[in-house]
């Protein structure tokens, strides 16, 4: 398959030869149609995407994150100054 986007290429060659990057491809592809159909941005999805690939990477933002997302599921919220 010759897509001239040498980034998707490649992740397409990895989810051929690879069933769980080829779920995780399926689940990317799935979430970030229906962030479109949401009505949400191109830059808006791919910040969330960095990010949830940054926290991928670092462990204390990755516990940051999580922290803040246990507090907001328990109704507490930033305070603004």
């Amino acid at each position: 398959m010759q897509l001239n986007d040498k980034n998707l290429e490649s992740f397409l060659l990895k989810a051929e030869a690879d069933p769980a990057i080829m779920e995780i491809m399926k689940g990317i592809m799935y979430w970030t149609q229906a962030a479109g159909e949401a009505g949400l941005s191109i830059e808006e999805v791919a910040a969330v995407g960095t990010v949830g690939f940054q926290l991928s990477k670092d462990e204390s933002l990755k516990a940051f994150f999580e922290y803040l997302v246990k507090m907001n599921s328990m109704g507490i919220k930033p305070v603004e100054h």
